[in-house]
């Protein structure tokens, strides 16, 4: 079957039927965790352990206040998953930068070109790993804005396309490297998400796990087929209100592809999860958590809907 992403609907099919848009390459996660120096979380961050348990962080709700049309409305066109995943989740905790002090404004929503096309290869789908160390030593950041050397105010996959084949240019790599990612860290556990979203700092997920394109009228969807997808977690809720366990909001990137009961508001093309898809979700080695200083400091975080703003 031909990869056909016109439409979210199209999308969905694509990945039900095998398309492989994320390899997590278990060789390179052990190369890149050899060079960092917070290669895990949980050792990493080991004073925030516990800091999430009985909170609910709903992360996506500072940066809307930035780009209101997060989530939904610049979805995938190629097999670019693991870029949009990389950056929703570093925009995402951009936002909890700005909240807290450590960066002065917002300018415009990160681009996903230059991570896709550093994987490497000319064909479609991306290393989980090898976007996390792009944006933290082989490249960095750039943003939706007119370079002069590229233009990158408007989502364009053949940019990242072509790039994947010939090599990201070496002005662009100069220009991503002035904003690198300070550290990144792997993800292992339940308890390590929970405790990362409820400081501010979203997750970058690379599974086999696929869902329903319904959500029930909590806003949460059911284990359905398998993708080979990347998807960001946003926000977090540990409060056993609706069921006696941690449930996690992610945020696709396909577009308005699903529908059904919402909770918290959460943003469209976005779904729940239950705690024990979430563990799957995560015993493969491909989630990551983004942090713009040395460590993962304690962070505020609005806790409640009617705290965000």
């Amino acid at each position: 079957m031909e990869p056909d992403f016109s439409t979210p609907a199209k999308t969905l099919k694509t990945y039900r039927a095998g398309f492989v848009g994320m390899e997590c390459d278990l060789e390179d996660v052990d190369n890149l965790l050899g060079e960092l120096k917070h290669p895990v979380f949980g050792a990493a961050a080991y004073e925030l352990s516990g800091s999430g348990e009985g909170k609910l962080a709903l992360l996506y709700k500072a940066i809307q206040k930035h780009d209101p049309s997060f989530g939904y409305d610049e979805r995938q066109t190629t097999g670019d998953c693991v870029s949009h995943s990389t950056r929703n989740a570093v925009d995402v905790t951009r936002c909890h930068e700005i909240l807290n002090g450590e960066r002065e404004e917002w300018v415009a929503r990160g681009a996903v070109e230059a991570i896709y096309g550093s994987r490497g290869h000319g064909g479609q789908g991306m290393s989980c790993s090898v976007a996390s160390r792009f944006v933290h030593q082989n490249g960095g950041i750039l943003l939706r804005k007119d370079y002069g050397f590229v233009d990158l105010s408007k989502y364009n996959s053949k940019i990242g396309t072509k790039w994947g084949r010939t090599g990201v240019p070496s002005e662009v790599k100069k220009e991503a490297k002035k904003h690198q990612v300070k550290t990144i860290s792997n993800i292992r556990t339940v308890e390590e998400a929970r405790d990362a979203i409820a400081n501010g700092y979203a997750i970058s997920v690379c599974s086999g796990y696929g869902f329903s394109s319904r959500r029930n009228s909590n806003g949460i969807s059911s284990r359905s087929g398998g993708w080979a997808h990347a998807m960001a977690w946003v926000a977090m809720d540990d409060t056993h209100e609706v069921y006696k366990e941690t449930l996690f909001l992610v945020q696709n990137s396909w577009g308005v592809w699903n529908g059904g009961g919402k909770m918290h508001d959460q943003p469209d093309g976005s779904f729940w999860i239950r705690e024990k898809d979430a563990r799957g979700m995560l015993s493969g080695g491909g989630a990551w958590v983004y942090s713009d200083v040395d460590g993962f400091p304690a962070r505020k975080v609005e806790w409640t809907l009617d705290e965000v703003f």
